[in-house]
């Protein structure tokens, strides 16, 4: 009677806490303590086997939001082996509190003010921002923006620049100059970050902003124009405002219709504006007026 040749499977792969991560096989695993390799490289691995389970300890524990990857093998009882690789980001276990204030939603091509797409968040429980991510979406167009480790403290504001010139002055501010960066709706008040990932749709989007990956978003904005009416149909926008409207920070009735938005006549001189921090939905905002832009020094 032949043995058992087939390797063991894996079935599934997850971060425990900030310095565990268990990964699961279809069968009884056996592995060494020094099976497992970590990039990078100042991070040792420690693994030990349990059933069909082996936790890998990660000593120091990596830094919230960087990339991490590990690597190992590892063999069920009969000596076959699996040779396994996931990458990950290093977990938050601080992840700050953030909430949105402030959207550009156009730019605004103006001599006398300009302004580019940004979204402005008010810090209301310092921590580190390593890990959290934003996203966005047209009808036609899902994009992210994932947030370098950062420490913050709370009252601080920040500013995702979502449309750079790409001029050398755009800096993303991780220390505590936060005069350091210059460019269009930069300011010495607000922390500023930069990205290429794509500006905000102009008239009619959404907007989720998550503590880290799997999570339900903890804010969020969706905004149409005026103009539109019933079922949404584009699965991208349905992707986030659903995720929204199940996390209970943008209220919608089901199923998702245009008329859960905040409803606006879309302009490139007038940013959304928060009017209640406690409050969630469109009740929470406003259209400001023309040229009331203030990104970077949250006041209201």
């Amino acid at each position: 009677m032949l043995g058992d040749i087939r390797p063991p499977i894996v079935r599934d792969a997850k971060l425990k806490n900030a310095s565990e991560f268990e990964i699961e096989f279809d069968e009884q695993v056996l592995v060494s303590k020094e099976a497992f390799s970590v990039e990078p490289k100042r991070v040792a691995a420690c693994a030990e086997s349990s059933g069909e389970k082996v936790c890998v300890s990660l000593v120091p524990q990596p830094v919230p939001g960087e990339k991490v990857i590990l690597a190992g093998t590892v063999k069920d009882m009969f000596g076959n082996s699996t040779h396994v690789q996931v990458q990950f980001k290093g977990y938050n276990d601080r992840p700050a509190g953030i909430i949105l204030t402030e959207v550009q939603a156009a730019k605004n091509a103006s001599k006398k003010s300009p302004h580019r797409d940004y979204v402005e968040f008010l810090v209301n429980k310092g921590g580190n921002l390593g890990g959290m991510f934003v996203q966005w979406a047209s009808s036609s167009k899902t994009m992210r923006y994932d947030f370098m480790p950062c420490e913050v403290k709370a009252d601080e504001v920040i500013v995702l620049h979502l449309a750079p010139e790409g001029l050398p002055e755009e800096k993303d501010e991780t220390g505590e100059d936060r005069a350091l960066s210059g460019g269009i709706d930069s300011t010495a008040e607000g922390r500023d970050f930069w990205s290429e990932a794509g500006g905000l749709p102009d008239s009619s989007g959404a907007i989720s902003v998550f503590e880290r990956e799997g999570s339900l978003p903890i804010d969020g904005l969706f905004y149409s124009e005026s103009s539109k009416s019933g079922p949404l149909d584009s699965s991208k926008l349905i992707a986030i405002v659903q995720g929204l409207s199940d996390a209970g920070v943008w209220p919608s009735a089901s199923p998702l219709k245009w008329e859960n938005a905040f409803l606006w006549k879309p302009s490139a001189s007038r940013p959304f504006i928060r009017t209640s921090l406690s409050e969630f939905g469109a009740s929470a905002w406003k259209v400001g007026e023309s040229g009331s832009q203030t990104p970077g020094s949250f006041s209201r």
